[in-house]
């Protein structure tokens, strides 16, 4: 309505205004009065004086709603000297308008307060920054921890490591980065080992990658120191396993050659056939430990010393086609059904061939020796473009209590078993810059999983 009314008002005055304009010429032709001529042009001066008044004080309404939004004010008082219903109505409609917006103003204040507040609170270092590397975020936690204040861009934290900006920058959705760093303090190092994530944020005006930082050396220490007692165990029950025999071998030896009231050492002479047959069981008994131990530290190197892979691309048909006709006949004879499945988008790996082919191969022989009645391998890529290479087996599978041992040197529950296969596909596949895991649930499933 108050549109129309000033639609009205308008229309009206610029008739007027053109009407003036039209007698002025007239009356000046036919009068010659200079009075007259005065009054019309002081008429059609005040005329649009009045139209410009007019519409200076509607512009001065909204000037005031937008001040009002401006300073946080809820009145708006309309300056307007000829007020109306009409105009009334606009007022309260406009607070309406102003109050809502200055509510939801509140709300997205408390929001970021908030949010801020959880930020600084956090225990993990927070930082986030645009496509050029400003930074818009770095809470209180990474700034103690990197021992920084007042960041501008993520380049400022090369000093820490030379390419931590490109890291940051590269560093893709969901994907995770081990840093080892080291700060100087007054009288030693610091050493630092930080975890880094990221996420991607996107706002109208800027694309933000949101980094979390986060110390977790006390976590790997107690992690190598666990790993390190069970393979002190695992070593002390292997090694134990073969001194025990030859210490007790030695023992029974030195009874068949010494005299039983003495120490004295029996002469050749007095030996009967059937103490020299049990001294040569006896060393036998001693060479095969020996042997078996040889063997041990033999295996232990191999762990140790893996050659550096070769890594080229390796199309996944020929592969999973070479390891199928590896297993052929073994899986005919026990009867298992053996698939291989290929996700279209996973062409290729880029990977040292003959070491995976062995971790691969590996994991069939174990899967055969858990009594399964299917295999299967599938390669698929993930929403990263991280591809995945699994073994799915429905045999006996693997206990929770000893998911996490499986993969330590020399831990077995195999008896002829030496225990280093899947320890040796751990080193691997971390040489190769993946990992390997698994998930299980006895006698339904068991899947080995080799992320590249």
């Amino acid at each position: 309505m108050i549109f129309k009314n000033l639609y009205i008002n308008i229309i009206v005055r610029i008739v007027l205004i053109s009407a003036t304009c039209f007698v002025l010429p007239i009356a000046n032709n036919r009068y010659h009065d200079i009075i007259i001529n005065i009054n019309i042009i002081a008429l059609l001066l005040i005329q649009i004086v009045l139209i410009i008044r007019r519409l200076n004080y509607m512009n001065r309404d909204l000037i005031a709603f937008f001040d009002s939004l401006k300073y946080d004010d809820s009145t708006i008082l309309l300056t307007n000297e000829f007020q109306n219903i009409n105009y009334l109505r606009l007022s309260r409609r406009l607070q309406v308008v102003n109050k809502q917006i200055l509510s939801l103003k509140e709300k997205n204040a408390k929001q970021d307060q908030y949010y801020k507040t959880i930020t600084e609170l956090s225990n993990v270092g927070l930082l986030s920054f645009n496509e050029k590397g400003s930074i818009r975020l770095a809470n209180k936690a990474l700034n103690e921890l990197l021992e920084v204040k007042d960041l501008v861009n993520i380049k400022e934290l090369n000093f820490l490591h030379p390419n931590f900006s490109e890291i940051l920058i590269n560093l893709q959705p969901s994907e995770q980065k081990l840093i080892k760093i080291s700060l100087k303090e007054k009288n030693s190092d610091r050493l630092l080992s930080l975890l880094i994530k990221s996420a991607v944020f996107k706002t109208k005006d800027e694309n933000l990658t949101i980094v979390s930082i986060h110390d977790i050396k006390n976590e790997l220490d107690e992690k190598e120191l666990e790993s390190w007692q069970k393979l002190i165990r695992i070593l002390r029950h292997e090694i134990m396993n073969s001194i025990g025999p030859i210490s007790s071998t030695i023992d029974t030896l030195n009874e068949i050659i010494s005299q039983p009231d003495s120490d004295k050492t029996l002469d050749i002479k007095e030996l009967s056939n059937e103490r020299i047959h049990d001294i040569a069981s006896g060393l036998k008994i001693i060479k095969e430990r020996n042997v078996g131990l040889q063997q041990f530290v033999d295996s232990f190197r191999s762990i140790s010393k893996l050659p550096k892979p070769s890594l080229k691309k390796i199309d996944i048909k020929p592969l999973f086609s070479d390891i199928e006709l590896i297993w052929e006949k073994e899986l005919e004879k026990r009867n298992v059904k053996f698939e291989s499945l290929i996700d279209y988008s996973v062409d290729y790996i880029v990977a040292d061939k003959s070491q995976i082919e062995q971790i691969i191969i590996n994991l069939i022989k174990n899967s055969l020796e858990a009594n399964c009645s299917n295999i299967t391998i599938a390669a698929s890529k993930d929403g990263v473009g991280k591809i995945s290479i699994k073994v799915i087996d429905n045999g006996q599978g693997i206990q929770s209590e000893i998911l996490d041992e499986i993969f330590l040197p020399f831990f077995t529950t195999k008896e002829q078993g030496s225990g280093i296969g899947l320890s040796l596909a751990r080193q691997i596949m971390r040489l190769h810059g993946g990992n390997i895991s698994v998930q299980s649930v006895p006698n339904i499933e068991t899947a080995f999983t080799l992320t590249f």
